[in-house]
């Protein structure tokens, strides 16, 4: 049997026919929901496999994504059970928000009040050890945490993992948007290493928040836009770099963008995105400063707009070839970062780097800056 994701889109479509389910190029369309899902097998061996899942709504932004990794007693078994994790996850949690079912309601402040409705999916649990008596865990654990960190999206989404194998290693993930936030994944690596099994257990969870449209602040961007917006900046500044006229690059920027605010986001984030990518064994701040209309704000990289798109954005581009010279352009703009020149002070100052531990950057913004 030939198990590629023609494989996997039939048998989507084949378990969600009462959606309304569709073939539609790469993706599984389920017109009842709205909703179209794009699978990829990302691994396969004989005993486990490994699915991600796009799934789109031209009532959302931006996509929400997932990955099912499964063991089976061969390679069939396993795509068979890594989207059941799928369906029974984050699938039912998505199914849950679109038809308003079991929502409870959560504020968060960000440059203002944000209304939301929780969606609390099930915990997908692997192995008999460790039993879930409350669905509600690791929210109730980590609620006054995920409040801090929520800005202005339509949805939010939050992924739990935790893992234990029974022997001495533990795992623990927490992701907003996709994004793996340090802190809170050790506060589920502190829960997971209270389990007393003796086999390899794991849980597995998804939030979804929606934002009351009423409080809502309209942004003109997806990621993909975002995405586009980096590559296009940093063609740009190989060009400005190249002729020797960086020190112009953020004037011709705000004019090649048409968005003073985007393009300051590009020109601050991207030298200290360099620098998260480049030094390892160092703990980067989760938060940044914003000095702008005479005050100095402080906000969690999570809340805002940009921070992780401009920074997937760069990842997607160093990857490829789109630039002419990629380690040259990633170079010169690592060195002209504030984290990196801070490291290397410590570490000549005779600190040791996995001793260290960034303060949050601080940004000076135009008066006009518009906060996303």
């Amino acid at each position: 049997m030939n198990f590629d994701n023609n494989y996997i889109i039939d048998s989507l479509k084949k378990c969600y026919k009462e959606l309304g389910s569709f073939v539609s190029g790469d993706r599984v369309v389920l017109s009842k929901l709205n909703v179209a899902v794009k699978p990829e097998i990302y691994q396969l061996k004989e005993q486990m496999a490994t699915v991600g899942y796009h799934i789109y709504s031209p009532e959302w932004k931006n996509e929400i994504f997932e990955i099912s990794s499964a063991l089976g007693q061969d390679k069939k078994t396993a795509v068979g059970m890594a989207q059941g994790d799928f369906m029974f996850g984050i699938m039912e949690t998505v199914q849950a928000m679109i038809n308003d079912v079991n929502a409870r309601e959560f504020d968060s402040d960000f440059n203002g009040l944000h209304r939301w409705k929780l969606y609390i999916g099930n915990i997908v649990a692997m192995g008999k050890e460790v039993p879930v008596d409350d669905v509600e865990i690791y929210w109730n654990v980590l609620k006054d945490e995920f409040s801090k960190r929520l800005g202005n999206h339509d949805i939010c989404y939050i992924k739990i993992y935790a893992a234990n194998s029974g022997d001495g290693f533990v795992t623990g993930e927490c992701r907003i948007n996709n994004n793996k936030i340090d802190s809170l994944s050790e506060i589920v690596e502190d829960m997971a290493k209270q389990w007393k099994n003796k086999k390899f257990a794991s849980h597995k969870q998804l939030f979804i928040l929606k934002q009351d449209k009423e409080t809502l602040k309209d942004y003109p961007y997806t990621n993909a836009d975002i995405y586009d917006a980096v590559e296009k900046s940093l063609i740009l500044y190989e060009k400005v770099m190249n002729d020797g006229k960086e020190d112009l690059y953020l004037q011709v920027l705000n004019e090649f963008l048409g968005d003073k605010s985007l393009a300051q986001d590009i020109y601050n984030f991207v030298p200290e995105i360099c620098a998260e990518f480049a030094i390892e064994d160092v703990r980067f701040s989760e938060k940044v400063q914003f000095n702008f209309r005479g005050s100095t704000r402080t906000f969690y990289k999570s809340q805002l707009a940009t921070y992780y798109p401009i920074m997937n954005g760069v990842a997607r581009l160093l990857d490829g070839n789109t630039l002419k010279n990629t380690q040259r352009v990633f170079e010169n703009l690592l060195y002209s970062s504030a984290s990196f020149n801070a490291v290397n002070n410590a570490l000549n100052d005779g600190s040791k780097q996995e001793d260290l531990i960034l303060t949050d950057m601080l940004f000076n913004v135009r008066d006009d800056y518009l906060l996303r």
